[in-house]
Order: C-alpha cells, then sequence, then structure tokens
C-alpha cells in the first residue's frame, strides 16, 4: 500500500514510518524538517522537505498518489500557539485543510489524523476521559487541533474513511529534549548531565504517558480497521510528576533532589484518558511496561 505521512521525520511520525516499512508498505515522508529530522528516517524511507500549505504538496501527493494519507504533523507547542495563535493556526488548521485537499485530489482510501487528546478536553470534568468527554481546549494549539477535526469530518467525502488517534503523553526515543518537549526527554536529559531538575507546583499532578511505539503499533492496526473511528490511545494509568522524578532518578543514577518552582499558570492538573473505545474498535492495548519504556529512552539520550 502507498502510504503518504506528513511530519514523518518528526518523533512520532518517524516510529509510524518505522512499522510501516517494516510491514512492506511503499512510504513517501512530507515534512518541512522545522522540527523533524531527515536522520530520524530509515534510507528505505522518501523523504520530500516540503511545507504541507503549499501549492508544491498538493503536487508532491498528486505524483505519489497514495492510498492512505497519514497526517501527523503539526505546529506542536502551546507556548508557541499562545504567542504566536495565528502561525498555529496557518499549520494546524490550513495547512491540515490542504492536506484534506491533497486526499480528495487523490482519493485515498483512508485519512488518519494524529492528534491530541488532554490539550482537546482541558480541564477534566471526569477522569479517565473518554471520547465523549466535552471538548474544552486551553490553548490555541488544543483549538486547532479540534477545528481541524471538525473540518476534516465535514469536507472529507464518505468515500474516504476519517480514523482519529487523539494521544495520551507521548514519550520514546527522538523525542527532543530541548525546547518545549516531553517531561520524559526533559528530566531524562537533565539527569544524564546531572543539571538540576525542575518540578513546577507540588508535582502531585499527574499524567498519562504512553510510549511511542504503542502509537505506532495502534495506528497499524488504525490502517487495517474497515469503519471511520475516533479513539484516544492511552495507558489509562495516571502517574504523578513526583513519582516519575524518583523512577527516572533510580534509572539514571541521579542523586540531587528536584527543585520546585511555583505551579504554571494554566496547567491542567490531572490528564488520564480512558482506552475502552481503543480496545473495542482496533484490540489494541498499551503493551511497553514503563520502566523498559523509560529504560529505552534514557539508552537513546545517553
Amino acid at each position: 500500500m502507498r502510504v503518504l505521512v506528513t511530519g514523518g521525520a518528526g518523533f512520532i511520525g518517524s516510529h509510524i514510518v518505522d512499522l510501516l516499512l517494516a510491514d512492506g508498505h511503499a512510504v513517501l515522508v512530507a515534512d518541512d524538517l522545522s522540527t523533524g529530522k531527515a536522520e530520524n528516517l530509515p534510507a528505505a524511507a522518501e523523504l520530500v522537505q516540503v511545507d504541507i500549505g503549499s501549492p508544491e504538496f498538493l503536487e508532491v501527493a498528486q505524483s505519489f498518489n497514495p492510498q492512505v494519507i497519514t497526517h501527523a504533523a503539526a505546529q506542536p507547542s502551546v507556548v508557541v500557539s499562545m504567542a504566536r495563535p495565528a502561525d498555529d493556526a496557518r499549520t494546524n488548521i490550513l495547512g491540515g485543510l490542504n492536506v484534506a485537499r491533497a486526499a480528495i485530489d487523490c482519493g485515498v482510501r483512508d485519512f488518519i489524523y494524529i492528534t491530541t487528546g488532554g490539550a482537546l478536553y482541558g480541564q477534566p470534568v471526569y477522569t479517565p476521559s473518554d471520547e465523549e468527554h466535552p471538548i474544552r481546549p486551553l490553548s490555541p494549539y488544543g483549538l486547532s487541533k479540534w477545528t481541524l477535526e471538525c473540518y476534516l469530518k465535514i469536507v472529507l467525502p464518505a468515500s474516504i474513511r476519517l480514523k482519529v488517534l487523539r494521544l495520551a503523553n507521548i514519550y520514546g526515543p527522538r523525542q527532543d529534549p530541548f525546547g518545549e518537549a516531553g517531561v520524559i526527554a526533559i528530566f531524562a536529559a537533565r539527569m544524564l548531565r546531572n543539571e538540576p531538575v525542575l518540578i513546577y507546583g507540588d508535582g502531585e499532578q499527574t499524567r498519562d504517558f504512553v510510549y511511542v511505539g504503542d502509537v505506532a503499533r495502534a495506528h497499524q492496526l488504525a490502517l487495517a480497521a474497515t469503519e471511520p473511528f475516533t479513539v484516544n490511545v492511552s495507558t489509562e494509568r495516571p502517574l504523578s510528576v513526583n513519582e516519575l522524578f524518583r523512577l527516572m532518578a533510580t534509572a539514571t543514577g541521579y542523586a540531587k533532589p528536584a527543585v520546585h518552582e511555583p505551579e504554571r499558570p494554566g496547567e491542567i492538573k490531572h490528564v488520564v484518558l480512558a482506552n475502552g473505545q481503543a480496545r473495542a474498535v482496533l484490540g489494541w492495548s498499551p503493551a511497553m511496561p514503563m520502566a523498559d519504556g523509560l529504560g529505552a529512552t534514557i539508552d537513546a539520550l545517553r
């Protein structure tokens, strides 16, 4: 099968590409390399450096003539979205609509949308938050990702199956520990350099951490699904930042105490996503034990 992956040189996208290639699919990666890295990709993956919002992207897609488009490209930073909401919307909404246009022009079978869960649901009314939880984003990033999802449900014809994967907090090898990255990558990099590790607030806030390989496997199952769907991809197991610090300090031999800073305004206290739909619709469940996933992440950063 021919699969076009936008953002395929990024952290999550490159793991999806790895599994696609392992399954024998022909893969074209479209990535502007603003956050992705060419070295994340194996030699078997064809990479075209292109902006998803450009007319050139449409030409690239038509030349490849994909049967499936997996849309993982995004402006991924909440901080950037707060500072420059127009730039965020330009990539996540207008760029995404250009990808949808390519899907329609090429007559693809499936459009797989990689999006966020926690940033959509906002401060939870209940946990674990399922797919029916009220959508209440607290940032332009969450709003733009949700807006594109709404657009896709309207603009894609019935002949294109829309498959939506709403992700919890993803971690694993290739996550950039600099800039706005996941807390696990940031902690690992600082511990390995024996630098102070900052925890904002009391550290009792909880998150739902999913290994990136499990996300790639969810995508693999999504590709095989015969009906449209929207599912959360999560562990459904909350882990506090304090407990995460203790686990990672043990794994890295880090001996310093955490440095607590004031809680950041607007931070969500608890993010835990229900995964019952992913289990029922895809037959998916998280497989990577947390200790093993942390070990693989730390080893990759050494």
